[in-house]
């Protein structure tokens, strides 16, 4: 990978392609749990998009929260969080942080941001993206299991798609779901939703009709 100019980059993500460390790839096909699936990439129309009434009552819950931005950098405190969160899965269960970052992450495929959510002084939670010149890609996400209550997956995908809209950015790319039930199943929770047909094209959610898109779990 080689850094991207920002219009690049908005062209790969609308062409179906994702990225980890310092791969791009596209995958249409998977496994999850022994089960063959499809890979659905999703995005978010930000044009008229509004928070849900359940999303307007997460970001009360955690309005006693403070969320510090910057460049993406690793460090130890992320380490230590990506332990007790990857203990939560039970399958494929990821091993490293350094598994989806690269020490140039900050500026590859293009500027890269976190945001690290904090109580007091202890670290909650912390989410990575890329932005583009139209778009912003989510890159992965952590958090605290012990405060489950909280919703901190849905809370920093709310917090950057607040900060995408502020930043008049169009779309919103949340990553992929499959289609079959599965702990990223949150992120069909939102408005606006559209999916990839890996013919080039986006269309509205509601117009895939692979299983019931109601989510099971909370991140």
């Amino acid at each position: 990978m080689q850094s991207l100019h920002t219009q690049v980059f908005d062209r790969f993500c609308e062409d179906g392609w994702t990225y980890w460390a310092d791969l791009l790839f596209r995958r249409n096909y998977w496994e999850w749990r022994g089960q063959p699936c499809r890979v659905i990439l999703l995005r978010i129309d930000l044009k008229n998009f509004e928070f849900s009434k359940s999303q307007r009552k997460n970001l009360r819950r955690n309005n006693d929260l403070m969320i510090v931005r910057r460049a993406i950098n690793i460090q130890p405190m992320h380490e230590v969080l990506f332990e007790r969160h990857a203990r939560r899965f039970t399958h494929n269960r990821p091993q490293s942080i350094y598994g989806f970052f690269s020490f140039f992450s900050s500026i590859m495929p293009c500027y890269g941001i976190e945001f690290d959510v904090f109580k007091d002084d202890k670290l909650l939670a912390s989410s990575f993206f890329h932005m583009g010149r139209k778009s912003i890609a989510a890159n992965y996400g952590i958090y605290e299991p012990e405060e489950w209550r909280r919703g901190l997956g849905t809370y920093t995908m709310l917090k950057e798609i607040e900060f995408a809209k502020a930043n008049n950015r169009e779309y919103y790319y949340p990553g992929f779901v499959y289609d079959v039930p599965s702990e990223f199943d949150y992120k069909l929770n939102f408005n606006n939703l559209e999916y990839f047909d890996w013919w080039g094209n986006w269309y509205p959610l509601d117009r895939l009709p692979v299983r019931d898109w109601r989510a099971e779990y909370e991140l």
